[in-house]
């Protein structure tokens, strides 16, 4: 049952702006946003845009970039892997194929990959980001496939925007987690150097899920008359044991997940994954505009062994963007191209040999002007056209192979309006599209075809001074979604879908009740339905696809007892959604709702000494965030969860010199 405590706070903070507005609080400033590849103030965008900043990490109960973005309206994350880093982002109801619907990326370069793995966003410590920037709805004319959801961009502290000096956070924790985290920043007149170093260890919750994940990083800028150039390195190194899920099958009374959730059942299962990314970024003035170009190579190899099945995969991809931006009087025009070269190789079985090489390479120009008539209405115009091809070689005769050439169009038409001095309304329309995977495409007995999406999005943004409210409706009707579907084929497969749709409402808030007392929240409704079609002779319209939680909500308030001192509390509710591989929609038992409560304690006892206290799931809740019935029909059966951590505790020292 639906918990109404959140959902009445939350309704609470709505009506309360009106109300606190005489409060003597600071006028809350306009953000600059980069996520659609050009600096645009968010008051000029028909987009919902949310920005975690670095005093908002700082404060947060949140102990990943995951978890940053899981206390935003209309993000859901999820973990069938143990690894806080590895968990799964979903934005705007995509379920198991959120990832893949969810553009991530770090100073502007794409994280994603050309498989189902998600990104390892711990990459990065959380110290060193300067901001999250998270624009619902699609990304696909500036960024071309993948991006329906929205896009996360996660920029980082470096260059001449950050202070120079050492930090070193040391912190320890329940599981036996050690973790370090250490950077530092040297910048001159024409150059700044910046590095960091990351290193963990921890037993984690459960047996056999004990993680080492290492990584460092280096960027070099260097300043010149009507420009600078970036070049970086990062290279990550993550092993993962995994546990697998635990068991429960009522008609043998099997309770795996009750009775003794930390155990496993898979000794010996693991991931090791290692990835190596290079890059450089140049800005140069031209003419009255600026010219940027983006050039990345990135080297992927991991390697899992499953019950006794081992597999190896070598990614590389190398990608290249040129654009140019001018301002035009009071409008604005971006426009460029972009490429792409991916290059996959998959070896399995005991002993592992080449099963599967897949090959993409994409090519695309897109162009976005921004409109500005007159003071208050902006109006947004954009199109991008890409062409694409995929090829696969089969070398086990188990599917087929193939080659393919395809052309895909992308466009939007938005429009921002301010209604009054404190209220803006605005709208968007617009096509996405996505291509499979090399995962996706590696056994099916025919090319997937492209997913296309007819995005529609409204929204009203209210500011007045400490106060902020927004609201969002948003409906994505797709055709040929990319999904595995377990009631195709005797072990199911990856299929394109009859249509399917995505809707939902999120609304959210953030009010300064006091100078020392802050509280924000969300509320997401969202559903996630198959509009027609069967399989396996199971009629699918209107079932729900499983793994999309009808119900998100999120509460925090933040405290300054002291000036030094400070005290964070967050209340996060999911609500219950179908299992994965239930797209019949026959199955009794759903994935429970669940609703944690983390704290925070931290006090600066000078500016080079710090210290933190987190408590997450401080009242030991017992619940898993994924979750997969076995079978694909019927109302009984065995399924499998898997279990989140209980109550855990970290404590942390900050040194900076």
């Amino acid at each position: 049952m639906f918990n109404n405590k959140p959902l009445a706070a939350l309704v609470a903070l709505a009506c309360s702006p009106l109300a606190l507005a005489a409060t003597p609080v600071t006028q809350l400033d306009e953000v600059v946003v980069t996520a659609s590849r050009s600096p645009d103030k968010v008051s000029d965008l028909p987009v919902n845009v949310s920005v975690i900043t670095a005093a908002d990490i700082a404060n947060s109960t949140a102990r990943t970039v995951q978890d940053l973005l899981s206390t935003l309206a209309g993000v859901h994350v999820f973990n069938n892997t143990g690894s806080a880093d590895s968990a799964m982002v979903d934005l705007r109801g995509f379920g198991m194929t959120g990832i893949s619907n969810t553009l991530i990326l770090i100073d502007g370069v794409k994280q994603n990959t050309n498989d189902l793995l998600a990104p390892n966003l711990g990459v990065v410590p959380l110290s060193e980001i300067e901001r999250i920037e998270v624009v619902r709805g699609s990304g696909a004319v500036a960024y071309g496939g993948g991006a329906t959801g929205g896009v996360v961009n996660i920029i980082t502290r470096s260059g001449f925007k950050a202070a120079n000096g050492v930090q070193a956070t040391l912190t320890a924790g329940s599981y036996n987690l050690k973790k370090l985290d250490l950077s530092g920043h040297l910048s001159g007149q024409q150059v700044a150097l910046d590095a960091f170093v990351k290193s963990l260890s921890s037993d984690n919750y459960r047996a056999n899920s004990a993680e080492r994940n290492d990584s460092a990083g280096l960027t070099a800028t260097v300043r010149h008359q009507g420009g600078d150039v970036r070049l970086y390195a990062r290279s990550s190194n993550q092993d993962l044991r995994m546990p697998g899920a635990r068991s429960v099958n009522p008609a043998t009374g099997v309770d795996e997940f009750g009775n003794d959730p930390r155990g496993t059942s898979k000794p010996n299962d693991y991931m090791d994954i290692k990835t190596d990314a290079f890059g450089v970024q140049a800005r140069q003035s031209l003419g009255e505009g600026m010219l940027s170009l983006d050039v990345a190579t990135r080297a992927k190899q991991s390697q899992s062994e499953a019950s006794g099945w081992l597999e190896q995969r070598d990614l590389d991809e190398q990608s290249a963007s040129l654009r140019y931006e001018q301002e035009l009087g009071r409008h604005r025009l971006v426009f460029g191209v972009d490429t792409l070269q991916s290059d996959m190789d998959v070896n399995n079985g005991s002993p592992a040999t080449l099963s599967t090489r897949i090959r993409q390479r994409h090519v695309g120009g897109f162009a976005d002007v921004l409109l500005r008539p007159q003071a208050g209405t902006s109006i947004s115009i954009g199109g991008r056209t890409q062409r694409i091809e995929d090829s696969a070689v089969d070398f086990t005769g188990f599917a087929n192979s193939y080659q393919s050439n395809k052309e895909l169009h992308a466009w939007q038409l938005g429009a921002r309006q301010a209604l009054t001095g404190q209220l803006e309304a605005y709208a968007k329309v617009g096509r996405s599209f996505r291509l499979a995977n090399a995962d996706e495409q590696a056994y099916v007995s025919s090319p997937l075809l492209p997913q296309t999406s007819q995005d529609k999005e409204i929204g009203l943004d209210w500011k007045q001074g400490g106060q902020a409210l927004r609201a969002a409706w948003f409906r994505y009707d797709l055709t040929n979604e990319i999904h595995f579907n377990k009631l195709v084929g005797f072990f199911g497969s990856n299929v394109n879908l009859a249509p399917t749709r995505r809707q939902g409402l999120e609304l959210e808030g953030r009010s300064q009740l006091a100078a020392n007392l802050e509280l924000n929240g969300n509320l997401t409704w969202q559903q996630a339905t198959f509009r027609q079609g069967a399989a396996g002779g199971v009629e699918l319209a209107g079932n729900e696809v499983p793994m999309v939680p009808q119900q998100l909500a999120t509460l925090g308030l933040s405290w300054l007892p002291q000036e030094a001192s400070r005290i964070g509390l967050q209340l996060q509710y999911v609500g219950k959604q179908r299992l994965d591989n239930d797209q019949a929609n026959q199955f009794d038992k759903q994935l429970d709702a669940y609703t944690v409560l983390n704290a925070k304690f931290s006090h600066r006892y000078s500016k080079q000494l710090s210290v933190a206290l987190d408590v997450n799931n401080l009242f030991d809740r017992r619940y898993a965030t994924y979750g997969i019935r076995s079978g694909s029909t019927g109302s009984t059966g065995k399924y499998d969860l898997y279990p989140a951590a209980g109550r855990n505790v970290q404590a942390s020292l900050t040194v900076n010199y």
